[in-house]
């Protein structure tokens, strides 16, 4: 299958696909991004993976662990002077439900 050539064409078809509405700027930027991902794409396409085993996922054996310690917080105080409101001892929030 053939690449598509990337154009100011494609860019905008994509963008009218995707609900999405671009300025000049964004199509040129784009136009040129999506030139190099489709031509990347195509240097992958030419890798020989005939001994490549096909991969669902990649998972390691087991995660990472580290111990647990005890380390210094900080206090509610120092984080409530930060807060734009503060209601009782937290952090005051519109309502969203009247």
């Amino acid at each position: 299958m053939a690449a598509p050539n990337v154009d100011r064409q494609l860019v905008l078809h994509v963008a009218k696909l995707a609900c999405l509405s671009l300025s000049d700027s964004e199509v040129d930027r784009f136009t040129s991004e999506l030139g190099r991902i489709v031509s990347y794409i195509e240097q992958l396409d030419a890798l020989d993976t005939r001994d490549v085993a096909p991969t669902a996922t990649v998972a390691v054996d087991r995660a990472p662990e580290r111990p647990d310690e005890v380390a210094p917080g900080v206090s509610r105080e120092e984080v409530l002077a930060q807060a734009p409101e503060v209601e009782g001892e937290g952090f005051a929030v519109p309502a969203f439900v009247e």
